[in-house]
């Protein structure tokens, strides 16, 4: 397949190279660190001018490419920083100081750690909308056809929209990313008005899945994307992606710390669930894998899995307390079945790994995206799985009052993805947020940074530990300094702080 979207892992926040017309459009889309270094090359001989004003069918197939690819490029930075910060990971390389010792001992710079998983966003959310402004104008392309493309380009906003919104929460973010370079930057809006913004985008995209449901997408569906192939399915997926923008939001309301957060957007939520990939009724276990996916490959000049890291590895680590704090499986004698299949030793006779400055001794590593039991990167990193989806439902029935729903659904995690014995615990609402928290942080570790995340959301960040002494938590991570400047404004700037 060809991709549009170069980047190494070993110029992960350096260098970025742009193949295809739909990625040549990025010029100060918002004001990006001046240490990325855009190469904008032309090797397919395809412009922006020839995207934007005389688009084709090949074309515009290729810029769709283009976003599928763009997708994935902060997969990776995304899960081991946010896994860093909530204890669940520790990159020890040592070959850039920030990206151990700040989500460690704080504080995150706008410029460094904390300035990731932003500016490569932006550039996807970009290049949908010039795939966007560009299909109506496609004359070999159908209406239907024209309506699947579209869909598809909001469904890859929404996407990143929920990214940025979950690293940055209550600082808010820009949404308005057509400026011209010329013009002021675009504000900063709350939290909640993104959480608006990506359930309005991903309803707009069902209005034109609809549209176009009789036609087939004008594209290449990429191998992640494959259970989700056609109109009907991919709708199911932007149901999925629905419910999970709800419950974050549900929980970017006011609400009382270790408590669930709005019922009106956790009803909202069960609805939304119902219409996608987790069809009502019993669950099935054999579904849990279920899902879309971010695909790598060690193909020439292709983007690979950098969190594939052998066992002999010196760059990720798991945390002792992911052993430590696993519950015990069926019979009292073995860990958790998700931390067993997930974490492993280092092998016998092995050193541990270890660097100055950092009290932690790399022992554990991860094993999440092993094939066959041996370290693959072209392993893809998942987007949504039903395993998932079946805790956003459990979340949603906690924050309705659904009290016996919710049990059910985390008793069926909880059993057949951790082969552990049936909660037994209080059912009050606090207590089933912390089961919630639990059987999450199990079932997706280093998925996606699901603990830092839901202790941010439910406000008990206090729970996880410093791990090291003096060390932080970070409560959010904070606006590149480079989007402070461009606003007059001082760092860390955004809604939500004082400036």
């Amino acid at each position: 397949m060809l991709r549009t979207f170069r980047r190494t892992p070993s110029a992960a926040a350096r260098n970025m190279s742009f193949g295809r017309g739909a990625l040549l459009a990025v010029a100060a889309t918002l004001i990006f660190p001046a240490c990325y270094n855009y190469n904008l090359t032309d090797p397919n001989n395809q412009s922006l001018s020839s995207l934007t004003d005389n688009p084709t069918r090949a074309s515009v197939g290729a810029a769709v490419t283009g976003i599928f690819d763009a997708q994935r490029v902060d997969a990776a930075s995304f899960i081991w920083r946010l896994g860093s910060m909530g204890r669940e990971g520790i990159n020890l390389s040592g070959n850039n100081q920030p990206d151990y010792q700040e989500p460690y001992f704080g504080p995150l710079s706008s410029s460094e750690f904390g300035a990731s998983d932003w500016a490569f966003e932006y550039v996807a959310i970009r290049d949908a909308n010039i795939v966007i402004d560009a299909t109506p104008k496609v004359p070999d392309m159908s209406a239907a056809e024209k309506a699947l493309t579209t869909a598809v380009a909001q469904t890859s906003k929404a996407l990143m929209f929920l990214r940025l919104v979950q690293t940055r929460a209550q600082l808010g973010a820009p949404v308005d990313v057509d400026h011209p370079p010329s013009a002021t930057p675009a504000p900063f809006v709350s939290e909640d008005s993104v959480y608006a913004t990506i359930l309005h985008t991903l309803d707009s995209a069902r209005t034109n899945l609809t549209a176009g449901a009789s036609a087939s997408f004008p594209f290449p569906i990429p191998p992640g994307y494959s259970n989700f192939s056609t109109p009907a399915t991919f709708t199911q997926l932007t149901w999925a992606l629905t419910a999970k923008a709800l419950t974050d939001r549900a929980t970017a309301q006011p609400h009382a710390a270790g408590q669930p957060g709005s019922a009106t957007y956790y009803a909202q939520a069960l609805t939304a669930l119902a219409s996608s990939f987790l069809p009502n009724g019993t669950p099935s276990s054999s579904n849990f894998a279920l899902g879309a996916y971010f695909d790598f490959s060690t193909g020439l000049g292709d983007i690979q899995n950098e969190l594939s890291d052998p066992l002999t590895g010196v760059t990720f680590f798991a945390l002792a307390e992911a052993d430590s704090d696993a519950q015990l499986q069926v019979g009292g004698t073995k860990i958790d079945a998700r931390a067993l299949a997930k974490i492993v030793p280092i092998p016998a006779g092995s050193s541990p790994q270890v660097i100055s400055g950092v009290p932690i001794q790399g022992t554990l590593k991860f094993t999440v995206y092993f094939v066959g039991g041996n370290p693959d990167p072209g392993a893809p990193i998942p987007i949504l799985r039903y395993e998932e989806l079946i805790l956003l439902r459990a979340e949603a029935e906690i924050g309705t009052g659904a009290t016996a729903a919710a049990v059910s659904d985390l008793n069926f995690v909880r059993q057949n993805s951790g082969n552990l014995p049936a909660y037994s615990g209080a059912t009050t609402p606090a207590a089933l947020i912390t089961e919630l928290m639990y059987e999450r942080r199990y079932s997706l570790l280093w998925e996606q940074g699901t603990r830092w995340n839901d202790a941010r959301r439910f406000g008990v960040l206090n729970t996880i530990p410093v791990a090291v002494p003096g060390g932080n938590v970070p409560s959010v991570m904070p606006i590149p300094t480079t989007e402070c400047d461009a606003r007059n404004l001082p760092t860390p700037c955004g809604m939500g702080i004082a400036t």
